[in-house]
């Protein structure tokens, strides 16, 4: 009885019945800062270097990469003040556009221009990843889900536990669906289950750790005290997931696919995702501990927590479409000769960084801020273009460049 009491005391302490801690989460913008980096570099050696220190970099972003940011969008879905259905659906169509802005500007265009320069049909299905279920997209759907969700009026709970259950399901639906044999249907079911196409972030894999976020958004705005939620997460979440992925990295799993191969990143099965979900907790236990040791939050950590997105997008022009020509200038194997693709990855962060800096101070202007009726006439004109691109590329392609063949690159 005494435990039980004590038990009780503990979480008055930590929790409060009223929403209080409504406030900025430093923390938060200390994982944003860390998953920025970290997916540059990524991006930076998946694209031209897959030697030994590719191996550390493909597992550390496997853990605090995709599946921190999506944890980050379900956690800011929370604290948003625009938190109706028609919000989340409006911003679900202005994330689906940015990834067809991203899609024509990284892959269509540059491959396009490759295709004309060389004639060589491999440019041409490259091209066709104007359609591709990546992040952005996954997000859009994401927002669109949770909107429905919403207008059904169910609990944090009700949806943490549906994402689970969606994410239990998606292995054995891989397994079990046979896919469309016509490439965009495959495709479209790619969108919500891992296809044979080109679905990296799939809705049933990967919606968990949103809704992970979602839920402890709920839980994190009812913190009094930050100093004992934090120790306590560290206590139990941080030594349970070190223990589970030691042997899930050096044993086979029954019923899991590989780890850290393709299919068992775009699943996230199970336990894999609730350990990613600990790690990512623990992240931010650890930041938040930081963030006390240095009294203040450093301002270029605040800034580039507020433009996560915008990294993402703009430092990816300077990735792939310079692999592009590279590939199209002197072969597909010379991108992965790249000597030091770490100073690489760094020179593209500070670039980023400046033209970002440099648009704040002196543009002020990013197509997804610009105000009505020009916004809507650039966001049709970019699904136009990739409608254009699709009528174009399709007929032409007989072999589609997917993750599963590494895009048709011989590396």
């Amino acid at each position: 009885m005494a435990e039980k009491k004590n038990a009780k005391n503990i979480n008055k302490s930590i929790f409060a019945k009223e929403n209080i801690n409504i406030g900025h989460q430093s923390e938060l913008d200390y994982l944003k800062a860390m998953d920025i980096f970290l997916m540059i570099l990524l991006h930076v050696y998946d694209n031209y270097s897959k030697g030994y220190l590719y191996h550390y970099i493909d597992f550390i972003s496997f853990i605090l990469g995709a599946a921190g940011f999506m944890l980050l969008m379900g956690i800011g879905m929370k604290y948003s003040r625009h938190h109706e259905p028609k919000n989340y659906f409006a911003r679900a169509f202005v994330l689906l556009t940015m990834g067809q802005y991203l899609n024509i500007l990284r892959d269509s265009l540059p491959n396009l221009i490759a295709w004309w320069y060389t004639g060589n049909k491999k440019f041409i299905a490259r091209a066709l990843n104007v359609v591709n279920a990546d992040i952005l997209s996954f997000a859009g759907i994401s927002y669109i889900l949770l909107g429905l969700m919403k207008m059904m009026k169910l609990s944090d709970n009700c949806i943490l536990i549906i994402s689970i259950f969606m994410n239990i399901v998606a292995y054995p639906l891989h397994q079990i669906i046979k896919p469309p044999n016509n490439y965009f249907l495959n495709l479209f079911l790619g969108f919500f289950i891992l296809t044979n196409a080109e679905s990296y972030f799939s809705l049933c894999s990967y919606f968990i750790f949103v809704a992970f976020g979602y839920w402890l958004g709920g839980i994190c705005q009812k913190i009094s005290n930050k100093d004992k939620f934090y120790n306590n997460v560290l206590i139990i979440c941080l030594p349970t997931s070190i223990i589970y992925y030691y042997f899930r990295s050096h044993y086979d799993f029954p019923f899991f696919p590989e780890y850290l191969s393709e299919e068992g990143y775009c699943l996230s099965p199970g336990p894999d995702a609730i350990a990613t979900c600990m790690v990512n907790l623990s992240a931010l236990a650890i930041f938040h501990k930081i963030d006390k040791i240095l009294g203040k939050t450093p301002e270029f950590i605040t800034e580039a927590g507020k433009k996560l997105n915008q990294y993402y997008i703009l430092s990816y022009f300077f990735i792939i479409p310079l692999k592009t020509f590279l590939s199209a200038t002197r072969g597909d194997d010379f991108p992965s000769k790249l000597k030091y693709p770490t100073l690489f990855a760094l020179m593209v962060l500070v670039i980023t960084t400046i033209l970002i800096d440099m648009n704040d101070k002196y543009i002020h202007l990013t197509i997804f801020t610009l105000k009505n009726p020009l916004r809507n006439i650039i966001f049709a004109f970019i699904w136009i273009i990739s409608i254009i691109i699709i009528i174009y590329a399709y007929p032409k392609v007989d072999t589609y460049a997917t993750m599963w063949n590494d895009y048709l690159y011989e590396v």
